[in-house]
């Protein structure tokens, strides 16, 4: 048994007069155990707190069987943190963890107080079971299925919608995926290919509007953000520079999309959902994640598909809708524009809109020296002025 453990309990139940209930040391030591063999691999921040969260959850399964106080948990370390943890070690680790701890009876408060837990006095901690109840054990599953009162003992909990796993119920595509990639069209200024990104994304994962059922897709959603943003960006370069993507090209490309994606979590933030519900599906990747990402699609033709063939079409018309906007400004649209293509960081006051661009620094540049050459001229005008009138 840890010898952490016993403190860690008595912190958790401050108002425990007594010495600690053996089957709740029992229950804290066993979760402890079956934790580093369920869940192993914690990451560094999480493991300080493995052996809060197995004593919490063992006072949590016990409080009832053992009458205990109320529980008052101070994780060491932050509740977002503690709060992924605590969870994650509950749903891995058994209910019956601990054998006989985890489902223990006891007799009333007075009989535990005196010490008299093994005699041959009896109180049943729950009423005799009906007839039913008794015999539902022993039923086939066709007779439970038609018995029109079956036993609460006989059902099973109803599993968790499969969309949750995902990211949420309410779309198909993880709540993560939209903003992430208008940050990092915005951030690498390509703000333009958003729409291909999210095609592509749609057509791979979400078929005709639906998960796909291809398990890898699921478990590789970041990578494959990254692949198809790669592709895009890659297949637009071929395209105007009528050549194809050496090596060095390719490494800065990867480089900067894992430089961005690394710095989304930060950045992205949805108004009314909470941190850790927005980025379930999310997974951190690397220069090999991107690359085997871009085999895949490769290997599965997904970029033959119709949203990648629109990106031939998007480049030969990118002067015409340039021109178009630019004639949307001078009428006064500007700022309507930048709005349509705005987002909004979580951690600064500055907007898109106001960012500097090489274009706009030679704009200023040029309209600077203009306005200095007329304030010049207008001094200039002032001072003859002045002379006409000192000689009159």
């Amino acid at each position: 048994m840890s010898r952490t453990l016993e403190p860690t309990l008595l912190s958790l139940l401050p108002t425990y007069s007594k010495d600690l209930p053996q089957p709740l040391l029992e229950l804290a030591s066993s979760l402890l155990t079956q934790s580093r063999h369920n869940a192993g691999a914690l990451k560094a921040e999480e493991e300080v707190a493995r052996t809060y969260a197995c004593a919490h959850i063992a006072c949590e399964r016990l409080k009832i069987t053992l009458d205990l106080p109320p529980i008052q948990p101070r994780p060491p370390v932050p509740p977002r943190i503690y709060k992924r943890l605590y969870a994650h070690l509950d749903n891995v680790l058994p209910a019956n963890a601990g054998g006989r701890s985890g489902r223990v009876r006891t007799p009333s408060s007075k009989l535990r107080e005196s010490g008299t837990l093994g005699s041959a006095q009896r109180i049943p901690s729950r009423g005799t079971p009906t007839k039913e109840e008794s015999l539902a054990k022993f039923r086939s599953p066709a007779a439970v299925k038609f018995n029109s009162t079956p036993s609460k003992s006989a059902s099973k909990p109803p599993p968790l919608p499969a969309k949750r796993k995902a990211g949420g119920s309410t779309s198909a595509l993880p709540a993560w995926v939209r903003p992430t990639i208008q940050f990092m069209c915005k951030e690498l200024d390509e703000e333009r290919i958003g729409r291909v990104v999210l095609a592509g994304i749609q057509t791979i994962a979400t078929p005709h509007g639906k998960r796909t059922k291809d398990e890898w897709v699921n478990e590789h959603l970041a990578p494959l953000l990254a692949a198809v943003y790669f592709l895009v960006s890659s297949q637009i370069y071929v395209l105007e520079q009528g050549k194809d993507l050496d090596d060095p090209q390719y490494a800065r490309m990867r480089k900067s999309i894992l430089n961005v994606m690394g710095r989304a979590q930060e950045n992205v933030h949805v108004t009314g959902m909470d941190e850790d519900e927005l980025w379930i599906g999310w997974t951190d990747i690397k220069s090999r994640d991107v690359d085997g990402a871009v085999a895949k699609v490769v290997e599965n033709n997904w970029q033959e598909e119709e949203w990648f063939a629109g990106i031939k079409h998007m480049v030969k018309t990118k002067n015409t809708s340039v021109d178009d906007e630019d004639a949307e400004m001078e009428d006064g649209d500007e700022e309507q524009f930048s709005e349509r293509l705005h987002i909004q960081r979580g951690d600064t006051m500055l907007q898109s809109k106001w960012d500097m661009t090489d274009k706009k620094r030679e704009e200023y540049r040029a309209w600077r020296e203009e306005m200095m050459c007329r304030i010049e001229e207008f001094e200039n005008s002032r001072a003859s002025e002045t002379d006409i009138h000192t000689f009159a």
